[in-house]
């Protein structure tokens, strides 16, 4: 099949190429929450803090939660709230179930862990995605050819017209198939899919611009925000070859009309350096000014940048400041001018 637009994959090979997909993009839907006990566990510190807070106020909540149970295993549990204690079992509430962890260090020590609440029936955490257009291979063309009525559990992988991967996740079983219309001796390929996994639709429109090259058009990225706006950012630093050299003693105009967060100012800036479509490809402050050290950077609407950056919420880490920014440039020998 020549330039399919996604593959099936089953270990380390695809079982599937693919034209073309229904039911994939769509709002992601949280996962369940699931409700635990953790039996054997002593409680102290923040976790004794919360479980004091939960028997005063019906629940507390924790963030997330490190547990090592008695046979050695480590589990994390996701935006815990604490719900109460009797003796020596906590009983709390996560997103999903515990998450195996690599280490101990810091985890309380409990007993083991037993689900109270019961699993989400399948119609609430699975949706179906169908693969269309679809040339079977391997273990998946046999089982087909086998009369098997569905297959193991497969990813998927959005792909450029070069076939290279922009994106790649967890699909599920192969829980049906039929003949496509879409060519002859093609199949489409129904799939028990996590609702959790659905990708927004502004993600589709992001690959759909880079899906045979990078975007000529000057100030594409501003057609995205969040997600997708990170999703371009990602897409411009992996293709950012060929890029022309940032020139010492050259002066740079940044138009920071749109600079409202770190992925909108590292996307400006890339395409102020290097052009359209293209990126540094790192975002923490210090790194990003030294690739300028030695220009002229003319940052026009900088008021937006600094009304901005760095006070949004945030969940992994803290964002850089406009302060931080401005701070690591000069630094780095960066003459900056805000205008």
């Amino acid at each position: 099949m020549r330039n399919p637009r996604y593959a099936l994959v089953s270990g380390l090979y695809a079982v599937a190429l693919c034209k073309d997909v229904d039911g994939l993009y769509g709002d992601p839907v949280p996962p369940p929450r699931a409700v635990h006990e953790l039996r054997g566990c002593e409680a102290r510190g923040d976790l004794a803090r919360a479980v004091t807070q939960a028997v005063v106020e019906g629940s507390a909540p924790f963030g997330t939660l490190h547990v090592q149970t008695h046979d050695g295993l480590a589990w994390l549990f996701d935006e815990v709230r604490v719900l109460g204690a009797r003796g020596d079992v906590v009983t709390v509430e996560s997103s999903g179930g515990p998450r195996r962890a690599h280490g101990t260090h810091g985890a309380f020590a409990c007993g083991n862990l037993i689900r109270v609440s019961p699993p989400a029936p399948p119609e609430r955490t699975h949706t179906e995605v169908t693969f269309r257009g679809c040339s079977p291979r391997g273990e998946l063309r046999e089982a087909l050819a086998g009369g098997a009525e569905e297959f193991d559990a497969v990813r998927y992988q959005v792909l450029t017209w070069t076939g290279s991967v922009h994106h790649e996740g967890d699909a599920g079983r192969v829980t049906g198939w039929d003949g496509s219309r879409l060519g002859h001796g093609l199949v489409d390929l129904a799939v028990s899919f996590p609702r959790q996994g659905l990708i927004p639709h502004q993600s589709r429109q992001v690959w759909d611009l880079w899906h045979r090259d990078r975007p000529a058009e000057p100030g594409t990225w501003r057609r995205f925000t969040g997600a997708a706006r990170a999703e371009w950012l990602n897409q411009a630093a992996g293709r950012s070859y060929g890029a022309p050299d940032i020139t010492p003693g050259t002066t740079y105009h940044l138009d920071g009309t749109d600079v409202t967060d770190e992925d909108s100012l590292l996307c400006a800036l890339g395409e102020t350096f290097y052009g359209p479509g293209r990126s540094f490809g790192v975002g923490a402050p210090r790194a990003v000014a030294e690739r300028l050290a030695g220009t002229t950077l003319v940052w026009h609407d900088a008021d937006v940048a600094r009304r901005c950056l760095g006070v949004l919420p945030y969940a992994d880490r803290r964002p850089a400041t406009f302060q931080e920014f401005v701070d690591a440039f000069r630094s780095a020998g960066v003459r900056l001018v805000l205008d």
